[in-house]
Parts: structure tokens; C-alpha cells; sequence
């Protein structure tokens, strides 16, 4: 690389990378090179970590989120990679940018298009060959989801079938070497994140391994060796504008105390330059998602989308956006978690959206190699999937930040919504002949007004249609906590169907 480089335009939020060529000596306990990116026009700047990438090779990577003119210079204890700068141009392009928490409980792109995470999950998908790789992203992106799920280190334990030969690290003395990563390794995992950006999808990346099971020995990492993989993780894959951190799933599986997990936790929000989502996933015990390092509750729980009423509580303990990364999956195995049929895994997708909550699917129909979707991917089999993509085209159409529950207090038909604005009614699993027109009132919000006018849509959660009702309603009796048009004719219902509304203001 020459001392001064001007590379061609770039594109807003998309990874620019600088290549190196320095003497393939790997520094253990620090970074080898550092960029050091500015804004022009407004002075700001960036502190990027470059990485080792093989040989004599390092890189650093870097996604401009400002648009103009940038510079950048680099610093390393190899003088071979030190002293050496550049400036680039940056415009914007097609993408919206990594997604951040919006409005305290929701999640938007940087530039402010809102997003409703609709996830999916196969946690030992890095590791297959092909065509079960692909086959997995063509199947979840046709499906319409629009997070994903997988583990970094490879999953040990029960319906493991495959098990394979490139590992993360070289071993010293019989003992993984943190401070020896594979390039080949991470270069997949490269190509990993890349393919779900090309398709649409975040990329929710499992960054330490609770289902070792001593198959491999990846669990047994020091906390000192935690932080030296991480760091070169959050090296590799950080630029990437569509990359989420999860700390671990099921941390509780791993005997570590919690203040090891505060601790790397908060390591992971001080040296990611581009500030990415992170969350910690749960088994039993639940993490105190209130540590300043979380930026959104990940949760697993078997019973709270069961019911109206219990996925909301979660939102008012941490105050901050909920993804219930695990509800049971479907399935025909005889684990608990593992079979239920696709109405209800949709029926309970539906109870966490009224909640103002998001959720995660997964599948775990057994597979030919004796394995399961939701562990080695591959071609999704159930009938949920079709479903879950309808009900992510539904929240697409939100105009707003998201839905939140209109009265927490005490609404007995669980209505989520925007106040004055829209609002959603779940009527679960089967709904009831008829419907008579009732807004709920709640606080915060603002208050509907006598003579406000609303359409109703009939929502089919199941056959997937969405069907107007024709007519128009007014309030006419507005009390401290209901709005009814009490002069409108009951809505006519198909009894018994898995039914939503879908209530909107109109002309206001």
C-alpha cells in the first residue's frame, strides 16, 4: 500500500476496507493496526481496530455514517503498518444503515426507516457444507424473516450430526489459542454475514458457545481469552452495517459468574466502533437486562406469549425493546419445547406483537441426518413460516414507531396500537361472532375526541387476507377509559377463525 491512498466513492453505512501488508507477527494482547477515519465537514471521528487476516496480511474496515469527504491515518507498533493515510468519498446509496433502538421499545434503521425484526433461528448453520448453507438463507429469506440466528463456535450435545473440521482457533499445548486465530475460519464467517446482507436480513451473531457440551473445549475460555476473541470478532465483523451482538444464548448454561458477563458485556459496547445492538439470552435465569451495555431484552420463555398480558411486564422491568428470542419452536419431537403445531406458534406470535414485543421462530421438525432445522437449517418444513412473513407485512405498514399497549392497566382486550391514531385487537385463536366498536384510553397518548372517524380492517391471521369492513365509524360516547360508536352495527365475524383488527383513523 502506497503512504497516501484515495480510494473511489463509497456508499453511505457499506464497509470500506483498507488492506495491509506487514510482517504476519500476531500481537496478542493488542490491536495490530488502528485506523483513525474523520469526518471533514464536521470533525468527527472514528477509531477503528484492524486485524490480522493471515500471512502477512491485516485489514481494518470501517462504514462511513456520515456522508462528504472522510480521511483517514493509521497507527501500529509494525512500522510497516503504521504512518500510512488516505481520504475517501462518501455518498449516499441504498442502504438505511445499521438498525438502533427507536423510541425507546422499537427498533429503526440509522436513517430513521423504522424495523420490525421477524427472526428466525439455526444455531449451528455456519458450520454445514453445501447445500444445506444455502439452502437455509434461500429458505428463511423466501419465508420473509428478517433477523437471523446463529452461533459463531459450533453447537455440541443433542441432535448434533454434523460436526466439523475448521475450527476458530489453533491449539497450543492441546489448548485452544485465542491469540491463533484461523483465518479460514473467520473468512467463512465473513462470507456468512455477507450472504444474510445480501438478502435483507440481520444478522443476530451468537458470539460465545453455551452447548459446548466438552465436545470441544470452546467453553473453557478465561475471561482474558474472552476478550481477545472478541476483539478480533467485533475487528472482522463489525462494519457491516446489518450485524446485531448476542452475547451468548442460554448464558445461564455456562458456570460463569454474572459479573463476568457485566464485564464483557461492557468491553463488547467500549470497543465496537459502530455501536451494534446487543442483547444476552437467557435459559432459566434471567440476566439484569438493565446494565447500561444492553440495548434491548433477549428472552427466552416458554409460557409468557401463552396468555395477553404477561410479555408486556417484561417491557415495563427494563424499559427497553423486548425480542422473545425463543417461544417454543414447531415441531414434532417430544421435548416441551419442541412441538408445537404452527396455529399456535402464529397464535403466539400474535399475543407478543399486542404486547408491544417481538419474537423469534424456529423449527424443529426432525431432519433426514437425525438433526433439526432450528440447529443445522436447511428447507423449511411447517406452516408457520408463510404465516409469520404476513404478519411482518402487517407491522411493515405501521406509520409509526411500532405498536405499544394502549392501557396496561387494565384493558381486558389487550389493544396495542398508537393512540388516537391505530390500533390492533387480537382476537386470538377464535374469535367471536361479532364485534362491537370500542377503542381503549390510555396513558400516555393522546385522547380520541367525539366525532373522531376510524376504517376497520378484518385481519386473518391464518389464511393470511385482509379484509376491509366497509364502513365507516364514529365516536360518539367517549368515557375516561373507552371510546365506542355506539350508533354503528356490530362488525359481522367469521366465528371461530384466528382474527385480528386493524383500526384506523381516518381523515385526522
Amino acid at each position: 500500500m502506497s503512504p497516501a491512498l484515495r480510494a473511489p466513492q463509497s456508499e453511505l453505512y457499506r464497509p470500506i476496507e483498507l488492506t495491509f501488508t506487514g510482517t504476519g507477527v500476531i500481537p496478542a494482547d493488542r490491536t495490530p493496526v488502528t485506523v483513525y477515519a474523520r469526518h471533514g465537514a464536521s470533525g468527527a471521528e472514528r477509531v477503528v481496530p484492524g486485524f490480522w487476516d493471515g500471512g502477512t496480511a491485516y485489514r481494518a474496515r470501517f462504514a462511513p455514517d456520515l456522508e462528504g469527504e472522510w480521511s483517514w491515518t493509521s497507527e501500529s507498533t509494525d512500522a510497516a503498518l503504521s504512518g500510512r493515510s488516505g481520504t475517501f468519498e462518501v455518498v449516499r446509496g441504498g442502504d438505511h444503515g445499521p438498525v438502533r433502538v427507536a423510541h425507546r421499545f422499537h427498533f429503526a434503521h440509522a436513517d430513521g426507516t423504522p424495523f420490525r425484526p421477524v427472526g428466525a433461528t439455526a444455531y449451528n448453520w455456519l458450520h454445514q457444507d453445501e447445500p444445506l448453507f444455502s439452502s437455509t438463507v434461500d429458505a428463511i429469506a423466501e419465508a420473509g424473516f428478517n433477523k437471523f440466528r446463529f452461533m459463531v463456535f459450533p453447537q455440541g450435545g443433542g441432535y448434533i450430526e454434523h460436526v466439523p473440521t475448521l475450527m476458530p482457533f489453533e491449539k497450543t499445548d492441546g489448548r485452544w489459542d485465542v491469540t491463533k486465530p484461523v483465518p479460514e475460519f473467520f473468512q467463512r464467517l465473513d462470507r456468512a454475514v455477507e450472504v444474510l446482507g445480501e438478502r435483507g436480513i440481520q444478522a443476530d451473531v451468537l458470539i460465545y458457545n453455551a452447548y459446548d457440551r466438552g465436545q470441544f473445549g470452546l467453553n473453557e475460555l478465561t475471561e482474558q481469552e474472552d476478550a481477545i476473541y472478541l476483539r478480533y470478532l467485533v475487528a472482522r465483523l463489525a462494519a457491516h452495517p446489518h450485524v446485531w451482538w448476542s452475547l451468548c444464548n442460554e448464558f445461564d448454561q455456562l458456570e460463569r459468574p454474572d459479573d463476568r458477563w457485566d464485564r464483557t458485556g461492557a468491553l463488547l459496547a467500549e470497543i465496537d466502533p459502530h455501536d451494534h445492538l446487543r442483547s444476552i439470552h437467557n435459559w432459566i435465569e434471567l440476566y439484569d437486562n438493565n446494565q447500561p451495555w444492553v440495548t434491548h431484552a433477549s428472552i427466552q420463555n416458554g409460557s409468557v406469549t401463552t396468555e395477553f398480558g404477561r410479555a408486556n411486564l417484561y417491557r415495563d422491568v427494563y424499559g427497553k425493546p423486548v425480542v422473545l428470542d425463543e417461544i417454543k419452536y414447531e415441531g414434532d419431537i417430544p421435548d416441551r419445547w419442541g412441538h408445537l403445531d404452527a396455529e399456535q406458534l402464529v397464535h403466539q406470535f400474535w399475543i407478543a406483537t399486542v404486547a408491544g414485543t417481538y419474537a423469534s421462530h424456529g423449527e424443529s421438525f426432525a431432519t433426514e441426518s437425525g438433526s433439526l432445522h432450528m440447529v443445522e437449517g436447511g428447507p423449511l418444513r411447517g406452516e408457520s413460516p408463510a404465516r409469520l412473513g404476513f404478519l411482518r407485512t402487517v407491522l411493515e405498514e405501521i406509520d409509526g414507531a411500532g405498536l405499544d399497549p394502549i392501557d396496561k392497566w387494565d384493558d381486558p382486550a389487550y389493544v396495542a396500537g398508537i393512540p388516537r391514531c391505530l390500533y390492533v385487537q387480537y382476537l386470538g385463536a377464535s374469535a367471536p361472532a361479532t364485534w362491537d366498536f370500542r377503542l381503549p384510553i390510555g396513558v400516555p397518548g393522546e385522547r380520541p375526541e367525539p366525532g373522531d372517524r376510524f376504517q376497520v380492517d378484518v385481519i386473518d391471521t391464518w389464511n393470511m387476507t385482509v379484509t376491509p369492513v366497509g364502513r365507516t365509524f364514529t365516536l360518539d360516547d367517549v368515557q375516561r377509559n373507552d371510546a365506542y360508536d355506539r350508533a354503528s352495527a356490530p362488525v359481522e365475524l367469521p366465528e371461530g377463525e384466528a382474527l385480528a383488527l386493524r383500526i384506523t383513523r381516518i381523515g385526522g
